[in-house]
Protein backbone atom coordinates (compact mmCIF):
# COMPACT_ATOMS: atom_id res chain seq x y z
CA UNK A 1 0.00 0.00 0.00
CA UNK A 2 1.70 3.13 -1.20
CA UNK A 3 0.44 6.79 0.07
CA UNK A 4 1.02 5.98 3.92
CA UNK A 5 1.90 9.11 6.30
CA UNK A 6 4.40 8.08 9.30
CA UNK A 7 1.10 7.00 11.36
CA UNK A 8 -0.54 5.03 8.84
CA UNK A 9 2.62 2.89 8.76
CA UNK A 10 2.78 2.72 12.59
CA UNK A 11 -0.82 1.60 12.79
CA UNK A 12 -0.75 -1.03 10.09
CA UNK A 13 2.55 -2.35 11.92
CA UNK A 14 0.69 -2.63 14.94
CA UNK A 15 -2.73 -4.07 13.82
CA UNK A 16 -3.72 -7.31 14.71
CA UNK A 17 -5.50 -7.91 11.51
CA UNK A 18 -5.90 -6.42 7.63
CA UNK A 19 -9.38 -6.08 8.11
CA UNK A 20 -10.32 -2.17 6.88
CA UNK A 21 -12.43 -1.25 9.36
CA UNK A 22 -12.81 2.49 10.20
CA UNK A 23 -11.26 0.98 14.06
CA UNK A 24 -8.26 -1.15 13.85
CA UNK A 25 -7.48 -3.09 16.57
CA UNK A 26 -3.33 -2.91 17.10
CA UNK A 27 -0.81 -3.76 20.06
CA UNK A 28 0.87 -1.47 22.05
CA UNK A 29 4.63 -1.32 22.78
CA UNK A 30 4.39 0.52 26.01
CA UNK A 31 1.83 2.15 28.36
CA UNK A 32 2.25 5.30 30.63
CA UNK A 33 1.07 5.59 34.00
CA UNK A 34 1.57 8.64 36.44
CA UNK A 35 0.33 8.24 40.00
CA UNK A 36 -3.19 10.34 39.53
CA UNK A 37 -4.46 9.02 36.39
CA UNK A 38 -3.70 5.17 37.48
CA UNK A 39 -5.13 5.49 40.94
CA UNK A 40 -8.54 6.14 39.10
CA UNK A 41 -8.57 2.66 37.52
CA UNK A 42 -7.54 1.01 40.42
CA UNK A 43 -10.41 -0.65 41.91
CA UNK A 44 -11.72 -0.95 38.38
CA UNK A 45 -8.45 -3.70 37.59
CA UNK A 46 -8.77 -5.40 41.18
CA UNK A 47 -12.89 -5.61 41.36
CA UNK A 48 -12.34 -7.82 37.79
CA UNK A 49 -9.00 -9.43 38.99
CA UNK A 50 -7.18 -8.66 36.39
CA UNK A 51 -3.35 -8.65 35.82
CA UNK A 52 -0.75 -7.09 33.83
CA UNK A 53 -0.40 -8.69 30.33
CA UNK A 54 3.31 -7.94 30.00
CA UNK A 55 4.73 -5.94 33.04
CA UNK A 56 8.23 -5.14 31.25
CA UNK A 57 6.49 -2.80 29.10
CA UNK A 58 4.62 -0.73 31.30
CA UNK A 59 6.35 2.58 33.06
CA UNK A 60 4.82 3.83 36.88
CA UNK A 61 5.97 6.93 38.05
CA UNK A 62 4.91 9.33 41.21
CA UNK A 63 5.01 12.55 39.53
CA UNK A 64 1.92 14.70 40.24
CA UNK A 65 2.49 14.04 43.92
CA UNK A 66 5.84 13.74 44.42
CA UNK A 67 6.24 14.42 47.55
CA UNK A 68 2.94 14.76 48.71
CA UNK A 69 2.10 18.23 49.70
CA UNK A 70 -1.11 17.41 51.92
CA UNK A 71 -2.56 14.25 53.39
CA UNK A 72 -5.19 13.80 50.31
CA UNK A 73 -2.53 13.70 48.08
CA UNK A 74 -0.68 11.34 50.17
CA UNK A 75 -3.40 8.91 50.53
CA UNK A 76 -3.80 9.02 46.82
CA UNK A 77 -0.33 8.40 45.86
CA UNK A 78 -0.43 5.53 48.60
CA UNK A 79 -2.64 3.58 46.60
CA UNK A 80 -0.68 3.93 43.87
CA UNK A 81 2.52 3.06 44.63
CA UNK A 82 0.69 0.26 46.75
CA UNK A 83 -1.00 -0.74 43.29
CA UNK A 84 2.44 -0.94 41.55
CA UNK A 85 4.44 -2.80 44.46
CA UNK A 86 1.60 -5.25 44.89
CA UNK A 87 2.12 -6.39 41.16
CA UNK A 88 6.02 -5.67 41.23
CA UNK A 89 5.89 -3.50 38.70
CA UNK A 90 9.52 -3.34 37.62
CA UNK A 91 9.54 -0.33 35.61
CA UNK A 92 8.19 1.66 39.24
CA UNK A 93 10.21 5.47 38.93
CA UNK A 94 9.57 6.55 42.88
CA UNK A 95 10.24 10.33 42.99
CA UNK A 96 12.32 9.97 39.63
CA UNK A 97 10.09 13.10 37.40
CA UNK A 98 7.51 13.75 34.88
CA UNK A 99 6.54 10.58 33.73
CA UNK A 100 6.16 12.35 30.10
CA UNK A 101 9.85 13.14 30.56
CA UNK A 102 11.02 9.17 31.91
CA UNK A 103 9.23 7.75 29.17
CA UNK A 104 11.51 9.38 26.75
CA UNK A 105 15.09 9.13 28.90
CA UNK A 106 13.71 4.96 29.13
CA UNK A 107 15.02 2.09 26.87
CA UNK A 108 10.56 1.45 26.39
CA UNK A 109 10.25 4.24 24.09
CA UNK A 110 11.39 4.06 20.74
CA UNK A 111 11.17 5.48 17.40
CA UNK A 112 8.41 3.50 15.07
CA UNK A 113 6.84 2.33 17.95
CA UNK A 114 3.42 2.38 19.40
CA UNK A 115 2.71 4.07 22.92
CA UNK A 116 -0.46 4.83 24.97
CA UNK A 117 -0.27 6.77 28.35
CA UNK A 118 -3.12 8.07 31.01
CA UNK A 119 -2.17 11.40 30.70
CA UNK A 120 -2.73 13.45 27.29
CA UNK A 121 1.16 14.77 27.21
CA UNK A 122 2.35 11.11 26.57
CA UNK A 123 2.12 12.89 23.12
CA UNK A 124 6.01 14.36 23.26
CA UNK A 125 7.25 11.09 22.55
CA UNK A 126 6.61 11.79 19.06
CA UNK A 127 9.50 14.13 19.67
CA UNK A 128 11.56 11.43 18.79
CA UNK A 129 9.86 9.28 15.97
CA UNK A 130 7.08 7.10 18.49
CA UNK A 131 3.56 7.21 17.61
CA UNK A 132 1.98 8.01 21.42
CA UNK A 133 -1.35 9.28 22.73
CA UNK A 134 -2.92 9.82 25.72
CA UNK A 135 -6.21 8.06 26.84
CA UNK A 136 -8.42 8.14 29.61
CA UNK A 137 -8.67 5.55 32.35
CA UNK A 138 -11.23 2.98 30.96
CA UNK A 139 -8.62 2.81 27.88
CA UNK A 140 -5.40 2.45 29.82
CA UNK A 141 -7.27 -0.74 32.15
CA UNK A 142 -8.12 -2.62 28.97
CA UNK A 143 -4.66 -2.21 27.26
CA UNK A 144 -2.77 -2.67 31.00
CA UNK A 145 -4.67 -5.84 30.45
CA UNK A 146 -4.22 -6.92 27.06
CA UNK A 147 -1.74 -5.01 26.04
CA UNK A 148 -4.14 -3.92 22.81
CA UNK A 149 -6.47 -0.91 22.07
CA UNK A 150 -8.01 0.12 18.88
CA UNK A 151 -7.55 2.95 17.22
CA UNK A 152 -9.09 4.97 14.35
CA UNK A 153 -6.88 5.98 11.16
CA UNK A 154 -6.54 10.15 11.75
CA UNK A 155 -5.75 12.21 8.79
CA UNK A 156 -2.56 14.19 8.70
CA UNK A 157 -1.70 17.22 8.37
CA UNK A 158 2.20 17.61 7.31
CA UNK A 159 4.07 21.03 8.94
CA UNK A 160 7.13 21.55 7.21
CA UNK A 161 9.92 23.59 9.14
CA UNK A 162 12.32 25.64 6.72
CA UNK A 163 14.71 28.49 6.91
CA UNK A 164 17.18 28.92 10.45
CA UNK A 165 15.60 29.45 13.84
CA UNK A 166 16.57 32.87 15.41
CA UNK A 167 19.01 32.79 18.24
CA UNK A 168 16.24 34.09 20.75
CA UNK A 169 13.37 31.77 19.39
CA UNK A 170 12.99 28.28 20.32
CA UNK A 171 10.64 25.58 19.75
CA UNK A 172 8.34 26.74 22.24
CA UNK A 173 7.55 29.25 20.11
CA UNK A 174 7.53 27.39 17.24
CA UNK A 175 4.39 25.80 19.01
CA UNK A 176 2.71 28.74 19.70
CA UNK A 177 2.30 30.08 16.63
CA UNK A 178 1.06 26.69 15.34
CA UNK A 179 -1.38 27.40 18.22
CA UNK A 180 -2.26 30.67 16.52
CA UNK A 181 -2.26 29.46 13.43
CA UNK A 182 -4.58 26.27 14.26
CA UNK A 183 -6.52 27.17 17.22
CA UNK A 184 -7.12 24.61 19.56
CA UNK A 185 -9.26 22.13 17.84
CA UNK A 186 -7.45 22.81 14.40
CA UNK A 187 -5.53 19.46 14.46
CA UNK A 188 -8.52 17.54 16.61
CA UNK A 189 -8.04 13.38 16.03
CA UNK A 190 -5.15 14.25 13.68
CA UNK A 191 -1.82 13.48 13.35
CA UNK A 192 0.65 16.32 13.35
CA UNK A 193 3.82 14.61 11.34
CA UNK A 194 6.87 17.09 11.91
CA UNK A 195 9.66 17.47 8.90
CA UNK A 196 12.40 19.30 9.88
CA UNK A 197 13.96 20.79 7.01
CA UNK A 198 15.11 23.74 8.34
CA UNK A 199 19.00 24.86 7.96
CA UNK A 200 20.22 23.53 10.96
CA UNK A 201 17.82 21.35 12.32
CA UNK A 202 16.17 21.99 15.32
CA UNK A 203 17.64 20.58 18.52
CA UNK A 204 15.84 17.55 20.77
CA UNK A 205 15.05 19.57 23.71
CA UNK A 206 12.85 21.84 20.73
CA UNK A 207 11.38 18.81 19.24
CA UNK A 208 10.11 17.67 22.48
CA UNK A 209 8.36 21.12 23.45
CA UNK A 210 6.69 21.05 20.19
CA UNK A 211 4.89 17.15 20.57
CA UNK A 212 4.33 18.01 23.67
CA UNK A 213 2.18 20.64 23.08
CA UNK A 214 0.66 19.16 19.79
CA UNK A 215 -2.23 17.73 22.06
CA UNK A 216 -2.94 21.64 22.92
CA UNK A 217 -4.39 22.08 19.15
CA UNK A 218 -5.90 18.66 19.68
CA UNK A 219 -3.91 16.36 17.95
CA UNK A 220 -3.58 12.38 18.26
CA UNK A 221 -0.15 12.29 17.74
CA UNK A 222 2.52 14.77 17.00
CA UNK A 223 5.74 12.80 15.43
CA UNK A 224 8.64 14.09 13.93
CA UNK A 225 9.92 12.53 10.83
CA UNK A 226 13.26 10.42 11.97
CA UNK A 227 16.14 11.70 10.85
CA UNK A 228 20.15 12.26 12.29
CA UNK A 229 19.01 14.68 15.35
CA UNK A 230 15.98 11.26 16.07
CA UNK A 231 19.36 9.17 15.80
CA UNK A 232 21.85 11.08 17.65
CA UNK A 233 19.32 11.16 20.77
CA UNK A 234 19.08 7.29 20.85
CA UNK A 235 22.52 6.61 20.15
CA UNK A 236 23.67 9.27 23.40
CA UNK A 237 20.97 7.18 25.33
CA UNK A 238 21.51 3.71 24.20
CA UNK A 239 24.64 3.35 22.65
CA UNK A 240 22.86 2.09 19.60
CA UNK A 241 19.67 3.19 17.49
CA UNK A 242 17.23 0.20 18.49
CA UNK A 243 14.01 1.55 17.08
CA UNK A 244 12.46 1.88 13.31
CA UNK A 245 13.31 4.98 10.78
CA UNK A 246 9.62 4.99 9.73
CA UNK A 247 9.44 7.84 7.58
CA UNK A 248 5.89 8.37 4.86
CA UNK A 249 5.75 7.68 1.75
CA UNK A 250 6.80 9.98 -1.06
CA UNK A 251 3.36 10.05 -2.20
CA UNK A 252 1.83 10.08 1.34
CA UNK A 253 -1.88 11.71 1.38
CA UNK A 254 -2.24 14.67 3.85
CA UNK A 255 -5.20 16.73 4.41
CA UNK A 256 -3.00 19.43 4.36
CA UNK A 257 0.32 20.90 4.08
CA UNK A 258 1.64 23.92 6.65
CA UNK A 259 5.15 25.74 5.95
CA UNK A 260 6.94 27.44 8.29
CA UNK A 261 9.59 29.63 7.80
CA UNK A 262 11.69 29.81 11.13
CA UNK A 263 13.49 32.71 10.26
CA UNK A 264 10.47 35.15 10.53
CA UNK A 265 9.40 33.73 14.09
CA UNK A 266 10.41 36.02 16.88
CA UNK A 267 9.10 35.17 20.87
CA UNK A 268 5.77 34.22 21.01
CA UNK A 269 3.42 34.73 24.22
CA UNK A 270 0.18 33.06 25.19
CA UNK A 271 -2.42 35.77 26.99
CA UNK A 272 -4.74 34.17 29.52
CA UNK A 273 -6.69 32.24 29.21
CA UNK A 274 -6.16 29.90 26.38
CA UNK A 275 -2.67 28.28 24.96
CA UNK A 276 -3.96 29.48 21.46
CA UNK A 277 -4.34 33.42 22.55
CA UNK A 278 -0.93 34.00 20.99
CA UNK A 279 0.17 36.88 20.02
CA UNK A 280 4.09 38.28 19.15
CA UNK A 281 5.81 39.89 22.34
CA UNK A 282 6.42 42.64 20.31
CA UNK A 283 2.85 43.55 19.88
CA UNK A 284 2.38 42.82 23.42
CA UNK A 285 1.12 45.16 25.73
CA UNK A 286 3.22 45.96 28.93
CA UNK A 287 2.39 43.51 31.99
CA UNK A 288 3.58 43.63 35.87
CA UNK A 289 4.19 39.96 36.89
CA UNK A 290 3.99 38.57 40.34
CA UNK A 291 5.74 35.13 39.01
CA UNK A 292 7.90 33.29 36.79
CA UNK A 293 8.06 29.52 36.42
CA UNK A 294 10.40 27.49 34.09
CA UNK A 295 9.59 23.37 34.16
CA UNK A 296 7.26 20.63 33.31
CA UNK A 297 6.84 18.12 30.31
CA UNK A 298 6.53 21.18 28.10
CA UNK A 299 10.03 22.67 28.82
CA UNK A 300 11.76 21.77 31.63
CA UNK A 301 14.96 20.05 29.96
CA UNK A 302 18.73 20.77 30.24
CA UNK A 303 18.21 23.16 27.11
CA UNK A 304 15.61 25.27 28.52
CA UNK A 305 17.38 25.68 32.04
CA UNK A 306 20.54 26.19 30.31
CA UNK A 307 18.77 29.18 28.43
CA UNK A 308 17.75 30.55 31.44
CA UNK A 309 21.24 30.44 32.87
CA UNK A 310 22.43 32.19 29.87
CA UNK A 311 20.15 34.88 30.57
CA UNK A 312 20.76 35.11 33.91
CA UNK A 313 24.29 34.69 34.54
CA UNK A 314 25.54 38.08 36.74
CA UNK A 315 22.12 39.30 37.28
CA UNK A 316 19.27 39.06 39.74
CA UNK A 317 15.20 38.31 39.34
CA UNK A 318 13.23 41.40 39.68
CA UNK A 319 12.53 42.15 43.84
CA UNK A 320 9.00 41.58 43.38
CA UNK A 321 9.06 38.67 41.25
CA UNK A 322 9.07 34.64 42.71
CA UNK A 323 11.02 32.37 40.10
CA UNK A 324 10.09 28.52 40.00
CA UNK A 325 12.33 26.11 38.84
CA UNK A 326 11.30 22.54 38.49
CA UNK A 327 13.55 20.07 35.94
CA UNK A 328 11.63 17.60 34.34
CA UNK A 329 13.32 14.89 35.86
CA UNK A 330 16.35 14.08 38.59
CA UNK A 331 18.28 13.42 35.32
CA UNK A 332 17.83 16.54 33.95
CA UNK A 333 18.31 18.28 37.50
CA UNK A 334 21.90 16.13 38.09
CA UNK A 335 22.88 17.27 34.65
CA UNK A 336 22.26 21.30 35.41
CA UNK A 337 24.16 20.67 38.59
CA UNK A 338 27.25 19.50 36.44
CA UNK A 339 26.77 22.56 34.79
CA UNK A 340 26.99 24.92 37.33
CA UNK A 341 23.35 26.27 35.75
CA UNK A 342 21.62 25.41 38.87
CA UNK A 343 24.41 27.80 41.27
CA UNK A 344 24.10 30.48 38.59
CA UNK A 345 20.05 30.72 38.71
CA UNK A 346 20.47 30.12 42.25
CA UNK A 347 22.69 33.20 42.75
CA UNK A 348 20.00 34.82 40.54
CA UNK A 349 17.23 33.82 43.13
CA UNK A 350 15.49 31.37 41.69
CA UNK A 351 14.03 28.88 43.64
CA UNK A 352 14.81 25.14 42.16
CA UNK A 353 11.97 22.84 43.79
CA UNK A 354 11.71 18.85 42.91
CA UNK A 355 11.37 16.98 39.80
CA UNK A 356 7.42 16.78 39.55
CA UNK A 357 4.10 18.27 37.90
CA UNK A 358 3.93 20.68 40.69
CA UNK A 359 3.07 24.06 39.80
CA UNK A 360 2.33 23.28 36.14
CA UNK A 361 -1.29 21.64 37.52
CA UNK A 362 -1.72 23.59 40.06
CA UNK A 363 -0.81 20.98 42.93
CA UNK A 364 2.58 22.38 44.68
CA UNK A 365 5.71 24.16 44.87
CA UNK A 366 4.51 27.27 43.19
CA UNK A 367 0.66 27.43 42.95
CA UNK A 368 -0.58 30.96 42.21
CA UNK A 369 -2.67 33.07 44.78
CA UNK A 370 -5.74 35.17 43.20
CA UNK A 371 -3.56 38.59 42.81
CA UNK A 372 -0.96 36.24 40.76
CA UNK A 373 0.20 36.96 37.33
CA UNK A 374 2.42 34.54 36.25
CA UNK A 375 4.75 33.65 33.07
CA UNK A 376 5.00 30.08 32.82
CA UNK A 377 7.20 27.54 30.10
CA UNK A 378 4.36 25.35 31.02
CA UNK A 379 2.06 24.29 28.21
CA UNK A 380 -1.82 25.26 29.39
CA UNK A 381 -2.42 28.46 30.85
CA UNK A 382 -6.60 27.66 31.57
CA UNK A 383 -8.24 29.85 33.93
CA UNK A 384 -7.20 28.34 37.45
CA UNK A 385 -4.83 26.04 35.73
CA UNK A 386 -2.05 26.71 38.12
CA UNK A 387 -3.96 27.88 40.77
CA UNK A 388 -6.70 30.54 41.91
CA UNK A 389 -8.92 31.03 39.39
CA UNK A 390 -8.77 34.89 39.25
CA UNK A 391 -4.81 34.44 38.78
CA UNK A 392 -3.58 34.94 35.38
CA UNK A 393 -0.71 32.71 33.32
CA UNK A 394 0.98 34.05 30.20
CA UNK A 395 3.16 31.22 28.33
CA UNK A 396 6.26 31.84 26.89
CA UNK A 397 9.76 30.14 26.07
CA UNK A 398 12.42 29.94 29.20
CA UNK A 399 14.16 32.58 27.87
CA UNK A 400 11.17 34.54 28.01
CA UNK A 401 10.34 33.52 30.99
CA UNK A 402 14.07 34.17 32.22
CA UNK A 403 14.09 37.93 30.90
CA UNK A 404 10.65 38.68 32.11
CA UNK A 405 11.86 37.47 35.99
CA UNK A 406 14.77 39.83 35.48
CA UNK A 407 12.88 42.58 34.25
CA UNK A 408 9.88 42.09 36.51
CA UNK A 409 7.55 42.55 33.44
CA UNK A 410 6.72 40.77 30.03
CA UNK A 411 7.24 43.80 27.77
CA UNK A 412 7.73 44.35 24.03
CA UNK A 413 11.35 45.16 24.32
CA UNK A 414 12.61 42.27 26.37
CA UNK A 415 14.83 41.34 23.43
CA UNK A 416 15.43 45.08 22.09
CA UNK A 417 19.14 44.76 23.05
CA UNK A 418 19.09 41.15 20.99
CA UNK A 419 17.48 42.77 17.52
Amino acid sequence: MSGRTLSDKVIDSHAIDDDSALYRKVNVDAVLGPDATIALLIDSFEKRGLSVWDKDKVLLANDHFSPPATAEHADIANRFLAFARGLNMPNLLLDRGICHQLMIEHRLCQAGGLIVGADSHTIMAGGVGACATGMGATDITFTLATGTTWLRRPETIAVRFHGELPEQSSGRDIVLELLRLLGESGARYRTLEFHDESVTRLNQDDRFAISNMAVEIGAKFGVFVPDEVTEAYYVERDGEFLGERVRPDDDAHYERVIDVDLGELDARVAKPWQPSNVVALRELEPVKITTAFLGSCASGRLGDIEAAANEMAGRQVHPNVRFVIIPASVEVFKKALRAGYVETLTDAGAIFNHSSCGACGGIDKGVLGADDVCVSSSNRNFRGRMGHWESRTYLASPRTVAKAAMRGELSPDLYAETQ
